[in-house]
């Protein structure tokens, strides 16, 4: 079993605290450090290259939006799941094309932590079901060429179009097979088909792209 090493980046211990026990009920996950801002993060993400990182985007010094940035400019490979307080459209979309890999409340549910840090590990992406509501809703962003995004949907079959609204609506490929009655590895399929057609590289962005030109 491999050991997954994560560091967790939040300037409130308790909430450190609390996220170490969570985690670490689970023999394949380790908390190898913390931080309590994101100027700390980047030094210890330089030294310990946590394969994980769990970190706040409300931090004195440096914030996890600007932490992101930095990591991502100085080549820190680690992947970094975004859990805030903030239910923010903006937050999430800038978090996203920096190079978040998950996006998680913190009155999420304690499993849904341990899937985000799974998936993520494995080179997914993780968006809840209460952030997809927030693309759905919560905002008017535009697209430059919207005609051109708009071609991209036609490219979809009508299977490939239903797999891409069940997965936007934060289901996973077990749920979306049995939701559509077909095989695990058929959706995979389908969202290798899809990521092409559309232009995306994960199911985040992918979720983006659906509520700005499908979801209304």
């Amino acid at each position: 079993m491999k050991l997954i090493k994560i560091m967790l980046v939040d300037d409130h211990t308790l909430v450190r605290e609390g996220l170490k026990l969570i985690i670490e009920r689970n023999m394949d996950l380790k908390v190898i450090d913390e931080a309590c801002n994101g100027e700390e993060a980047i030094k210890k993400a330089k030294l310990l290259k946590p394969d994980i990182i769990i970190m706040d985007i409300n931090m004195p010094i440096l914030n996890g939006l600007d932490s992101l940035k930095r990591m991502k400019e100085i080549g820190i490979a680690s992947k970094v799941i975004i859990l805030t307080a903030y239910l923010n459209r903006d937050y999430i979309i800038s978090a996203t094309k920096i190079g978040a890999k998950g996006y998680l409340i913190k009155d999420a549910k304690p499993d849904k932590l341990i899937m985000a840090i799974r998936e993520v590990s494995l080179g997914r992406s993780f968006i809840d079901e209460k952030v997809a509501n927030v693309l759905a809703y919560g905002g008017n962003d535009k697209f430059e060429n919207v005609e051109s995004e708009l071609e991209k949907v036609k490219l979809l079959t009508k299977r490939e179009y239903e797999v891409l609204v069940l997965l936007s609506a934060g289901l996973d490929n077990k749920a979306i097979g049995r939701e559509l009655y077909i095989s695990e590895k058929t959706v995979k399929n389908h969202i290798t088909n899809i990521f092409k057609k559309i232009g995306v590289n994960d199911r985040v962005q992918a979720t983006i792209f659906t509520y700005n030109n499908i979801k209304k």
